[in-house]
């Protein structure tokens, strides 16, 4: 079935419309349409436009408090799977990626009671964060994680050579973002 979007291809949209009428901006749902996305056939790059479309389409409808704020961020990881890029990070910093990823923060992260946040979508916000250079926002989300981690998207988006380059990427971006969070933070009582 085509898409009432001409940028994206044919797919399960009218599936997507019946789950949307029942269960609207169900994660799940538009997470298995951005597998579809990947899975099609042809060239990978456009494969991976589509996938970013899609995203950006959906995130711009801005369903505040819902985990799909953070669908670019996993188009863009999905990007970094299929190119390495020494400068790929530098996107993170700058727009679109920085303005999604600020909305997620804020229209999801900020919103949604903390019990109902999956690790892989904290997981997710965390490294966009940090890789946008917002250590304080990055700061909170780790906070919020504890002890809890997900494998992606560190193993994915490393660039170093480590036993386990993805643990040593989420150890080096929660120690910068919660040290640099401890230095900017006001201290309490009285100051000289």
């Amino acid at each position: 079935m085509r898409s009432a979007e001409p940028m994206l291809p044919s797919g399960p949209w009218g599936l997507l419309y019946e789950v949307n009428q029942r269960d609207p901006y169900n994660r799940e749902a538009y997470h298995r349409v951005l597998q579809f996305l990947l899975s099609l056939d042809g060239l990978r790059a456009s494969s991976l436009a589509a996938v970013v479309d899609f995203a950006w389409s959906v995130a711009g409808q801005r369903p505040v408090g819902s985990p799909l704020l953070l669908l670019p961020a996993y188009a863009q990881i999905e990007q970094r799977r299929a190119r390495t890029d020494p400068l790929w990070r530098r996107q993170w910093a700058e727009d679109p990626a920085l303005g999604y990823t600020l909305n997620a923060f804020h229209d999801w992260f900020r919103k949604a009671p903390p019990g109902l946040c999956s690790v892989s979508d904290l997981n997710h916000l965390a490294y966009a964060l940090w890789a946008g250079h917002q250590y304080l926002e990055a700061s909170e989300v780790f906070e919020a994680m504890g002890p809890y981690v997900a494998r992606e998207p560190w193993a994915s988006v490393h660039d170093g050579a480590a036993a386990d380059p993805g643990e040593a990427l989420l150890l080096r971006a929660r120690a910068e973002s919660l040290s640099f969070s401890r230095k900017r933070r006001p201290r309490a009582g009285p100051h000289p």
